[in-house]
């Protein structure tokens, strides 16, 4: 049982810490919106396409963030599961 536990906090901690690890999702960088009315009126098509543009990288963000924190908590599925016979094996060894 212990072994389970201590099994359990890993994955745990290392399913925290996957949003660390997702080093090639880049976050979309915010377009500039003008608080000048006048600039707004000027720069309308830019702003438009500007913001959609913005709106469509941030959904590829969320979908990169996504598949990666599958993968790493597969990852961790996998090593803690290493870890849990490395544990079993060390108690063998103590008996």
């Amino acid at each position: 049982m212990a072994i389970l536990k201590r099994t359990w906090a890993v994955m745990v901690v290392v399913s925290w810490g996957s949003a660390a690890i997702a080093g090639t999702c880049v976050p979309p960088t915010p377009p500039w919106m003008p608080t000048n009315a006048d600039d707004v009126r000027a720069y309308a098509d830019l702003l438009r396409h500007d913001a959609e543009t913005y709106f469509t990288d941030v959904e590829r963000y969320f979908r990169c963030l996504d598949q990666q924190r599958r993968e790493v908590f597969e990852q961790a599925r996998e090593v803690s599961g290493d870890y849990a016979r490395v544990l079993e094996f060390l108690d063998d060894m103590r008996n």
